[in-house]
Order: structure tokens, then C-alpha cells, then sequence
């Protein structure tokens, strides 16, 4: 019996190996997010640029539609714009049309993402307006008197009792509004309500399936814009602020290692042995 090449050894190599190999490279990034760069859409980099460009003390509004059904297209978004702002000198509100996105409000800014590990302090850097089910209507009549909606925070107390409130009325005191939706024709609110009346400079965050409907406002109308959970992975390596989203594109770029690795190794064998065949014939 001849004695095995190093290509039949190659060839027989336990695959169960590189299995092990495999669930180890995906689980690194789920345990702890690395960030290895990715491509980065315009529309990302736009989003962020705009948040990054503003003047320190600036006013960012959001309007927060989140829902629990779909947090998990959009979570890496919501908690990658958080970090950013919270990093930066801003005066940010946030308000909730939905019921559900004060309960994630409650869920990532008070413990995922807490203002004060930045140095922020409630009423003084943000705030927050709490839940009412404004609609078109709604934001229309914020824009114009935001007291005349809300008139107290979501503690109950009055607007005009919150230092930051003081000097913010309408759309006129706002320098930013981030308009998060996940109804794919809601986008057409923010463009009724807020860019063609006021001209003001907005974003827009959305599912990935309603990201052709904002991309024929983008970059007139909108600024820029994120649509499903892959933009979310884009903002937080391009913010810095790793999370789920990179964890999720870490351990596919990593998973694929184990891929790569049994097709060279099947590649190397095969070829090996048949150019030892071959020459083995010609001598």
C-alpha cells in the first residue's frame, strides 16, 4: 500500500474542524461587536454628516414611531442614533406617536443606552414628551406650537417647569428633525408637514422594504436617510459606536471564513493529486 501525499492528508482533513472553526468566528462578534469596516451607502453617510455637522447646542427633534414587532429590523438604528447624539453637544427631544415607541424608549434609554454615561442630564440636554396619538394632524399642530400637543413632558411636568424647554415653541426654535416611521407612506407626512411648509432640514429612519419610497425625496427633501437593519450597521461603523448591527455583519464576514478555508483546502487537494498523477505518468 503506497504511503499517502500530503495532498490525500489535505484531502482527508476532518471538516467537523473548520465546523468548530466556523461557530467560534460567528459567536466572537455576537459576544462582543468588533466593527471591521464595511461599505458605507451615501445615504448613510449623509444621515450621519448632517447629525455631525450641527452646531453644538443645536435642536434635534424625533419623532419616535418605533414598534416591538419590528425592533429587530430597526434596533441597531435607534441605538446607534442614540449614541451619537448623546455624544455630542445637542439638545435632543423625542416624542412618540406610537405607544410602542415609548416602551422602547423606556427599553434603550434606561439601560442600553443611558444619557447620563455622556454627561447628560434630563431637562437640561433632553428630553422626553412621551406617547400621544397625533397623526398628520399632530405633527402639523407640533410644528406650529409644540404645547399645543403636548404640553406636559411624560412625567406630567409642564414644559414650560423644564429649563430646556424654555426658549422651544415650534418648528422655528428646531435645527434637525429625525423622523423615524415604519409605515412605508408615512414618509409623505414629514414632507407635507415639515420640509415643504418650513423648509426643514430632516432624516428619515425606516424599514428596508419602505427605503424606495424615501429614496425619490432624498437629497432634496431628505437629507439622508437609513432603511432596514443593514443601514443600522453602516451608522454604527461609521459613527463608531459598535452594536447588533455590526455584531450581525461581523459574524457573516467572519462566518464565511470556515467557507473559504474548506474551498481551498478541497482546491489544494484536488489539484494536488492530479499534478502528482500526471507526473507521476509522464516518468
Amino acid at each position: 500500500m503506497s504511503e499517502k501525499t500530503i495532498w490525500d492528508k489535505i484531502a482527508e482533513f476532518d471538516i467537523r474542524w473548520i465546523y468548530l472553526l466556523t461557530i467560534i468566528l460567528i459567536v466572537i462578534p455576537v459576544v462582543h461587536p468588533l466593527g471591521i469596516p464595511i461599505r458605507v451607502s451615501k445615504p448613510v453617510k449623509d444621515f450621519y454628516k448632517t447629525i455631525d455637522e450641527l452646531p453644538p447646542g443645536s435642536v434635534v427633534a424625533v419623532s419616535f414611531r418605533g414598534s416591538l414587532g419590528l425592533l429587530d429590523e430597526q434596533e441597531a438604528q435607534f441605538l446607534a442614533l442614540w449614541k451619537i447624539l448623546f455624544q455630542r453637544d445637542l439638545k435632543v427631544i423625542f416624542y412618540s406617536p406610537t405607544a410602542d415607541g415609548e416602551i422602547i424608549l423606556d427599553m434603550h434609554l434606561g439601560k442600553k443606552v443611558r444619557p447620563e454615561d455622556y454627561g447628560k442630564k434630563y431637562g437640561i440636554d433632553y428630553v422626553r414628551l412621551g406617547y400621544a396619538p397625533i397623526g398628520e394632524p399632530g405633527e402639523a399642530a407640533f410644528a406650529l406650537d409644540i404645547r399645543s400637543v403636548f404640553p406636559t413632558d411624560y412625567k406630567g411636568t409642564p414644559l414650560d417647569e423644564i429649563p430646556m424647554m424654555k426658549n422651544i415653541n415650534s418648528w422655528k426654535d428646531i435645527d434637525l428633525l429625525i423622523f423615524q416611521h415604519t409605515a412605508c407612506t408615512d414618509v409623505e407626512i414629514v414632507i407635507r408637514q415639515w420640509v415643504v411648509p418650513y423648509n426643514m432640514t430632516v432624516l428619515t429612519m425606516t424599514l428596508g422594504c419602505c427605503g424606495p419610497m424615501t429614496a425619490p425625496y432624498y437629497p432634496k427633501m431628505i437629507k439622508g436617510f437609513l432603511s432596514g437593519s443593514i443601514a443600522g450597521a453602516e451608522l454604527e461603523i461609521i459613527g463608531g459606536v459598535p452594536g447588533p448591527g455590526a455584531a450581525m455583519t461581523d459574524a457573516k464576514n467572519l462566518g464565511i471564513f470556515g467557507l473559504i478555508v474548506s474551498l481551498i483546502l478541497g482546491n489544494l487537494a484536488y489539484w494536488g493529486r492530479r499534478l502528482s498523477k500526471e507526473g507521476g505518468e509522464q516518468e
